[in-house]
Order: C-alpha cells, then structure tokens, then sequence
C-alpha cells in the first residue's frame, strides 16, 4: 500500500472513532441531567432510571410544533402507564418560562415541558429543530432521534410513525430499525454565551 493510501485510511479511522465517541450520537448514554419543569418542579433524568424517556422539543412560536400538538398527545397516551415517561422541552432563547406556562395551559398541553434554557440538553442530543423527537432506552442510552412521523395525520396509510416504531422496538426489547431520521420544522433558536 502506498503512503498516501494508509494515511487516508488512517484519517477515515480517526473520523470514525470520533464520530462514535461524540455525545449525542444514536447509542451515546446521556447523563444525568436535572432541568426545571414550567411549574417550578425540579426534574431529574435519573429520577426515571428503567422507564423509556421520550424527549419532545417542543415551541409555542413554532407553527409546525404547534399542529403537532394532537399527535404528540396521542403519543404520550398510547404509552401512558406502559413504563414511558415522555417531556417536552422548551430550549428556544425566545420564549419566557411565563410565556411558555400561559400557553401550556392555553393550548391544554398535558405533559411536563422542561425549561432547557441553557441550551444543554439540546446540546448534548444534537436537536435542530421542533418539533424534534429523542428517545432513551431503559438504561438513558439514545436509541432513537429525529421526527415524529413522516408528516402524515394518524390513521393516513402512508404514515410512518416512526417515534412510536423505536419505544415498540424498545419496549419489546428489539434493535430499533430507523434509528435516526431527518427532523424537520421550525430551528431552534438556542442561547448563545
């Protein structure tokens, strides 16, 4: 092999381990992380050690998010009292804790959103866009990122309901098949520092 040839190789190995060994990456194990809720509740991911967490990032200013509303609903029923905790995170530098409170219980949102105003869970997960979705297996490890389905209503037969295809891999103790999907909406708008 000439010189050229083994340095190449060696430059795609070292891309490699580095891309494996990023956080963030489908199964990179997330720490624990403890962010506040919109009411004020402390919430700790360790807290939920054994149960699948479901990460929704979530905005009020995004229109797209917004017309997710109902599915993520529907989604955060179906695995009720099934061993899934599902949150939705708000990690946009352009909404207040009180914006986000007032339009949780304008728009009748169910679920814990958690105020990431740091940016650091949204960091450490890679997340782009909102409505974007990220779920952890029993143990915090990231099995599944990108969007809720493939833009389709629920009960369309093209849908492809991907969130819901990773926590039923999970749940059953199966690899996830799609683990990573290209999420699409709105951009987040992290703080900068």
């Amino acid at each position: 092999m000439r010189i050229r040839e083994i340095l190449l190789w060696a430059f795609v190995a070292v891309g490699l381990y580095a891309q494996s060994t990023q956080t963030g990456g489908i199964g990179s194990a997330v720490g624990n992380l403890q962010l506040p809720d919109a009411s004020g509740t402390s919430r700790s991911l360790q807290s939920y050690s054994g149960k699948v967490v479901v990460f929704v990032f979530w905005s009020f200013k995004c229109p797209v998010a917004l017309a997710y509303n109902d599915r993520i609903e529907a989604l955060r029923k179906k695995y009720a009292g099934r061993g899934v905790e599902m949150f939705g995170v708000s990690s946009g530098a352009n909404e207040t804790s009180s914006e986000i409170r007032a339009n949780l219980d304008n728009l009748s949102i169910s679920m814990p959103v958690l105020l990431d105003s740091e940016g650091k869970l949204a960091e450490q997960l890679g997340a782009t866009h909102t409505p974007g979705v990220f779920v952890l297996d029993r143990s915090g490890v990231l099995r599944y990122r990108g969007s809720l389905d493939n833009n389709k209503k629920i009960g369309d037969r093209e849908r492809i309901a991907y969130a819901e295809d990773a926590i039923d891999a999970i749940l059953n103790g199966r690899a996830v098949a799609v683990p990573e999907t290209r999420p699409f909406g709105c951009a987040t708008r992290r703080k900068t520092f």
